[in-house]
């Protein structure tokens, strides 16, 4: 593989056989599986090899819904994506999430669990995750716990960074080249609009190139896989493969909450098995940890969604009411962005607002906050991961802004399904029956709600997903089962906006799997001669 500076670049084109726009966990992935197999391959990366804010703010849109992380600082333009941020967090979505479930509108892939087990097992060692074993053990069976509950495996990767863990590996496929800082601007269709017949590119320091190959993925987040998708086929203006006005719609995240702390009274309970002790070591030092959730028995029954309990630890300060109160919130929001962890917006305004109108729980986190410096207090702090169900008004669109290619910028509108507040009380319901009942310990919680009654500790996860959703039929989704955009015969989609429910798994182990049947029906299908000479 060649590692190519776009800016420098000295042709005006490119030909290839495949190209493939982000190089993040999907598109790394893709290229991993696809080098060997004679095609020449193109991998398009916004950014560098090291990060640099100037790509980083291509990213720059609006939340107007529900609010959630900044688009800024929620996928990263550098070779390796977000695997060059991330815990590492990985297990399969549950066999029920690709079941049509009837509680659930939209629910459904096209294919079952056993369809993706093998690639789930090949995803395992691309993601560094150890031996392939999810089987829960009998901890709940063993203390006794209501069979509505069940225990669930997640495993750390190690190394997590696919920048680092493949980047040598890469630079030896002889038939793959990496194109860093090159920005995808425009999707360019044959007259047919049936294929794509090239794609423009352009830098930040004013270069443009065209490329040309014979099948094209597009591996760039659930976000901004639907930017290159609206902004593009301008003459037509209603972008591509938006013929049922379903690109960007079904936007999901997961949401997570941290309502508080356990407090264990019985040393039989093996603790440790549930906590994360430390997100710096994690993977190196801490390769596996437990959570439980409801068995899908209990979901099927009651038409849940899916939701998982485990620990953290955690200073105690940030598991008390105080700091999930709108003043909290606010005071560690701005801390953030003081920090450059979180761009600043026209949510500042809110959070100040919010920081001085309840100044007393933020005089109460700030105290706490500088006590904890001269006297920490560590406990093992609650944290649950909770399914978001598609929701056809959720959605991601176009706004009047532009970068600096010209590209419109996005607005995310973030909208909740009212009833999936039900998995998550229903788990807590059941947990703190469990643990009072059999004398484990005590969840200690706070239950404060925001004015649309969800609760104030909960955050997104920034798992954008749903966005360009997989069905067999066009008119209920972007792709079809193998990817592919219905009614372009050479454009596919990888990553997590392919999703058509999230579960409450990380989605990084789903996404891995998925490129790799991916890049396993491209192989086949230029072999059957599918795309054009």
């Amino acid at each position: 593989m060649i590692f190519s500076d776009t800016r420098s670049h000295d042709a005006h084109q490119i030909h290839t056989d495949i190209c493939i726009v982000g190089a993040g966990a999907a598109g790394i992935a893709l290229a991993r599986e696809l080098s060997g197999s004679g095609l020449r391959v193109a991998l398009i990366e916004s950014g560098d090899i090291k990060y640099r804010h100037r790509p980083q703010f291509l990213y720059l849109g609006r939340n107007t819904g529900k609010r959630n992380f900044s688009t800024v600082f929620s996928r990263f333009r550098v070779f390796g994506g977000s695997t060059t941020r991330w815990g590492g967090q990985c297990r399969p979505l549950d066999p029920i999430d690709f079941e049509q479930r009837e509680a659930i509108p939209y629910s459904g892939w096209p294919f079952d669990y056993a369809h993706i087990e093998p690639y789930y097992r090949r995803a395992q060692e691309v993601c560094n995750l150890g031996p392939y074993d999810y089987d829960p053990p009998t901890l709940s069976t063993s203390h006794g716990m209501d069979t509505a509950l069940t225990t669930r495996v997640y495993r750390f990767s190690y190394p997590a960074n696919f920048g680092a863990a493949y980047r040598q590996a890469l630079e030896r496929a002889p038939d793959t080249q990496v194109h860093l800082n090159a920005n995808l601007v425009e999707i360019v269709l044959q007259e047919d609009t049936k294929q794509v017949r090239h794609l423009k590119l352009a830098t930040l320091n004013g270069r443009s190139i065209l490329l040309q190959a014979k099948a094209y993925v597009l591996a760039c987040g659930g976000l901004e896989n639907v930017r290159l998708l609206l902004a593009s086929n301008r003459v037509m203006n209603t972008g591509i493969g938006n013929m049922h006005d379903l690109v960007g719609r079904y936007f999901m995240d997961h949401a997570y909450f941290f309502p508080g702390y356990f407090e264990p009274k019985s040393p039989d309970f093996k603790l440790d098995d549930f906590v994360i002790r430390d997100y710096a070591t994690v993977g190196r030092e801490q390769r596996s940890h437990l959570a439980l959730s409801l068995s899908e028995a209990t979901r099927h029954r009651e038409g849940l969604n899916g939701a998982a309990l485990y620990l953290v630890r955690r200073d105690k300060y940030k598991t008390l009411p105080e700091y999930m109160s709108r003043g909290g919130l606010a005071l560690n929001h701005l801390i953030d962005v003081l920090r450059h962890r979180e761009a600043p917006s026209s949510e500042l305004i809110t959070d100040i607002a919010d920081l001085l109108s309840d100044f007393g729980s933020t005089a109460k986190t700030l105290g706490r906050q500088l006590g904890s410096l001269a006297h920490r207090q560590r406990v093992p702090g609650i944290r649950v991961a909770l399914e978001m169900t598609p929701c056809r008004n959720s959605r991601v669109t176009l706004n009047g802004r532009k970068d600096r290619f010209g590209m419109p910028r996005i607005d995310v509108d973030w909208q909740l399904n009212e009833r999936d507040r039900q998995g998550y009380y229903r788990l807590m319901d059941v947990l703190r029956g469990e643990f009072s009942r059999l004398g484990l310990g005590e969840l200690v919680t706070h239950d404060r709600v925001d004015e649309t009654g969800w609760p104030l500790a909960m955050t997104g996860g920034k798992h954008h997903m749903g966005t360009t959703r997989m069905h067999t039929d066009p008119r209920q989704g972007v792709v079809d089962a193998n990817c592919q955009v219905h009614g372009i015969g050479n454009l596919f989609i990888a990553g997590s906006s392919v999703f058509p429910t999230g579960g409450y798994a990380n989605p990084t182990l789903t996404i891995v799997a998925l490129a790799i049947r991916l890049a396993d029906h491209l192989k086949r299908s230029f072999k059957a001669g599918a795309f054009p000479a």
